[in-house]
């Protein structure tokens, strides 16, 4: 990567950090305050309000990143159009409400998300400079937008939990960081939205943007599918168990995966025309951050009991065994996660919506299977869902890009052979120290580091030489070429 994208990659953790470390955090002390049967009313509204909003975060206004030329015509065109399907999306969960909250037997979740709604006319207000940001790859504004909004938002949801508010600290804390974000956002852009809607221009816009609206739509629709069919078998406290299983894993894979992905589109839409630089680069992209999460994952898994009681307590330990189960997408994820930035960079958004649509069904069949028997048997079902939608995936982004799934492959066998290498040396040190008496806490860290160190001679020396090698060459070389950048940026 060049320097300019190094430093985007660089704000972007930094957002993706502030943004979910941020309100993770918060979620661990107010789970803590109200407990699971709130935070599951809670986590039912989320999920339907987040399927609804992405067709605001991930529609229209993502087209300006690949068109040409965006102009104050095209930006002006999308925020309208972006703030009329926001009108739509609030008055429709106004309407739905009631009958939502009757079909989940949770009468509370009425209230909730007729205020929780007010999240789509406010994200329509800063969707049209988020893509014009991420276009530049300016992503520093990005980040303080995030940070600031989300530490305003924690204050205030903690406050509020603390003095019995319950759910609605949760809604409150939604509201205010998202607030604070459109200031900051607002503040920071001189556009401003002109009284211009261009119907040419607009169609023009919506063939890109409602492909890739679709498919965001239908991706996010199979990571929140499971809560909401959850919640459909189970009671409020049982899926706040699942939720917090999901939340630990989708705060792994915003720190590990999300970062990249935002830049998978700006980067390799600059390299189309040039079809082995654009394999080349998505291949370095999988293998990198594959080589990253899996041994994250696997440490989350073996040490999910440790971590569970000891942040959340007692009264969330059906939380352990899900998200043991769920862990398995250690050895899958990555493989399939990036695909559909992929093709949208290519210009083949109607590839990612089909391929979206095929993980949304592959994800809604095997989570319905597994509600039959129990919770942990659904964090299974998910992770197989994932591993059954690689296949697709390769054969996709070969077909369509020219990625070679034989190359991707071969790199992901090898780094999965290290990763059983990581968990077995784990495995054998924590249960022999437990065998000795020592306590849970050191052989947990004594067995993950230990497997740390084995993974790590595995790949540089058996398994993919020179690997990790290269990695911390490159790191290093990134950190030190972004550094004053950031630190001139930050002065500015």
């Amino acid at each position: 990567m060049q320097t300019r994208e190094k430093k985007a990659l660089l704000w972007t953790f930094m957002d993706v950090v502030g943004g979910q470390g941020i309100p993770f955090l918060a979620f661990l002390i107010i789970a803590r305050l109200i407990g699971p049967e709130q935070y599951g009313v809670f986590a039912i509204a989320m999920a339907l309000i987040g399927l609804m909003n992405v067709v605001l975060y991930h529609g229209i206004a993502d087209a300006l990143i690949w068109v040409e030329d965006p102009g104050p015509s095209r930006t002006s065109t999308v925020f309208w159009m972006n703030l009329l399907l926001a009108a739509a999306i609030f008055l429709a969960i106004q309407g739905l409400a009631g009958w939502l909250a009757a079909v989940y037997h949770a009468p509370i979740i009425e209230p909730v998300l007729r205020w929780i709604a007010f999240l789509a006319p406010l994200q329509a207000l800063m969707s049209v400079q988020i893509a014009l940001f991420l276009r530049n790859l300016d992503t520093a504004v990005l980040a303080r937008r995030t940070i600031v909004g989300r530490i305003a938002g924690v204050v205030v949801g903690i406050a509020l939990a603390a003095a019995d508010w319950g759910v609605w600290s949760l809604v409150a804390l939604q509201l205010t960081q998202t607030v604070v974000s459109v200031v900051i956002l607002w503040t920071a852009t001189s556009w401003r939205p002109r009284f211009i809607f261009n119907l040419k221009q607009g169609r023009e816009l919506a063939r890109f943007g409602f492909c890739f609206m679709g498919g965001s739509f239908a991706t996010a629709l199979s990571n929140s599918v499971d809560s909401l069919i959850v919640g459909l078998f189970f009671p409020p406290d049982a899926v706040a168990c699942y939720v917090l299983a999901s939340r630990l894993l989708d705060m792994a894979s915003t720190v590990l995966l999300t970062p990249m992905r935002m830049l998978v589109m700006p980067i390799l839409s600059r390299n189309t025309a040039h079809r082995g630089v654009f394999t080349s680069s998505y291949d370095m992209m999988v293998r990198s951050t594959l080589a990253i999460w899996m041994p994250m994952l696997l440490a989350l898994g073996i040490g999910a009991e440790v971590f569970v009681l000891a942040l959340l307590g007692p009264q969330w330990s059906g939380a352990v065994g899900i998200l043991q189960a769920m862990c398995l997408v250690a050895f899958t994820l990555p493989l399939s996660f990036f695909a559909g930035s992929a093709l949208s960079a290519a210009g083949r958004p109607d590839l990612f919506f089909k391929l979206a649509t095929a993980k949304l069904l592959t994800v809604s069949i095997f989570i319905v299977i597994g509600a039959q028997f129990s919770l942990t048997a659904v964090g299974f079902a998910w992770s197989g869902a994932f591993a059954c939608i690689v296949p697709l995936c390769l054969f996709t982004l070969q077909k369509a890009c020219g990625v070679n799934w034989t190359v991707g492959t071969k790199s992901a066998l090898r780094i999965a052979a290290a990763g059983l290498g990581f968990a077995v040396c784990a495995l054998v040190t924590i249960n022999w120290m437990a065998a000795y008496d020592w306590p849970m806490l050191l052989s947990l860290l004594s067995g993950i580091g230990l497997g740390f160190v084995v993974y790590a001679v595995l790949l540089e020396y058996v398994l993919l030489p020179g690997f990790v090698r290269t990695a911390l060459k490159e790191i290093r070389i990134f950190f030190v070429r972004a550094a004053p950048e950031t630190e001139r940026a930050s002065g500015a």
